[in-house]
């Protein structure tokens, strides 16, 4: 691979969000209390939310990554779960809820907006900031598995926090085209409630976007199984081992971000002594975990078919 298409890792694609958040922030509330426009305070709120968010990713990866122990045998990569769940419910509440609040009372209690260029100038640089975040996002989550399409690894990968990360920039992109869509009537019709209209639909979304990430990590808390192509990949790495005959069974589970339990149950060649069958074994996790490379535990069962011969084919 070269360095070009190297994938950013999980902490450059955090911190890079989370800088983003920052400058937001800082930005857009000096614009949003020299314009007082309730749009440039949901994108300060909006830049809020994704710094606190971004914050709590940032623990999330640090500690999903401490070694495995006598209390947690497999790690802590699921820690990074609780943290993305914790970075949904703010995101819904935070940013979501409030900015709704602020463009309701906006719509129906107009407040005139001051120096409108510096506001639209201030959304067309965080449209630039998020898009360049955003794209590192995208990047990562397309490397974890470039067969699958764009929608079907965002809904069934299982790096959480680029998932995450990707949505907060995403959004910060969303809104601020919503700024510039809203602000831009405001400037050419003189109504202030389409400064309401736009601080509203941008809480509408995030609180949207969120309940889309909260459901997504409940899934993968709950022990969400691989995507069935990655499943077939297994099969297929499995089988191709000399000595398998067939994959009887496969359980796999999500220990992490990007991190897998996988459990299959083999039938093997009949005449193999105990030396050979733990050579099949160790051959079969060798080959699953380079041609899959998410599978981060791998447990060989062997067992006999309850019909002998074995004549079909798993599905």
């Amino acid at each position: 691979m070269n360095h070009s298409t190297k994938s950013p890792s999980d902490t450059r694609v955090v911190a890079t969000s989370l800088l983003v958040s920052i400058s937001d922030v800082s930005l857009n509330l000096v614009i949003a209390i020299i314009t007082g426009s309730t749009v440039m305070i949901s994108q300060t709120l909006q830049g809020f939310s994704d710094l606190l968010t971004g914050g709590l990713l940032f623990v999330g990866v640090k500690r999903s990554k401490k070694e495995a122990d006598l209390r947690y045998q497999f790690g802590y990569g699921r820690e990074i779960f609780f943290w993305v769940l914790m970075g949904g419910i703010f995101m819904f509440m935070g940013t979501g809820g409030v900015s709704f609040y602020f463009g309701y009372q906006q719509f129906f209690h107009p407040e005139p907006v001051n120096n409108i260029a510096l506001a639209l100038g201030m959304l067309l640089f965080g449209f630039g900031t998020n898009c360049y975040a955003l794209s590192l996002s995208v990047k990562r989550l397309h490397h974890t598995n470039s067969k699958l399409s764009w929608w079907r690894q965002l809904a069934h990968s299982s790096i959480v926090e680029t998932k995450a990360t990707l949505l907060i920039d995403f959004m910060g992109t969303f809104a601020a085209l919503l700024g510039i869509l809203a602000l831009g009537m405001y400037a050419l019709t003189g109504n202030t409630q389409f400064d309401g209209i736009g601080s509203v639909a941008i809480g509408i979304t995030m609180m949207i976007a969120s309940l889309l990430l909260i459901k997504d990590v409940r899934d993968l808390i709950v022990g969400r199984s691989v995507d069935a192509e990655i499943a077939r990949e297994i099969t297929s790495a499995t089988e191709s081992v000399t000595g398998i005959r067939s994959v009887l069974d496969l359980r796999t589970m999500y220990l992490g971000s990007a991190k897998l339990l996988v459990i299959v149950e083999v039938h093997v060649e009949d005449g193999l002594e105990t030396d050979q069958i733990e050579r099949v074994i160790d051959n079969v996790k060798e080959i699953v975990t380079n041609d899959i490379p998410q599978v981060h535990h791998i447990q060989v069962e062997i067992e006999t078919p309850d019909d002998e011969p074995l004549t079909t084919d798993m599905v």
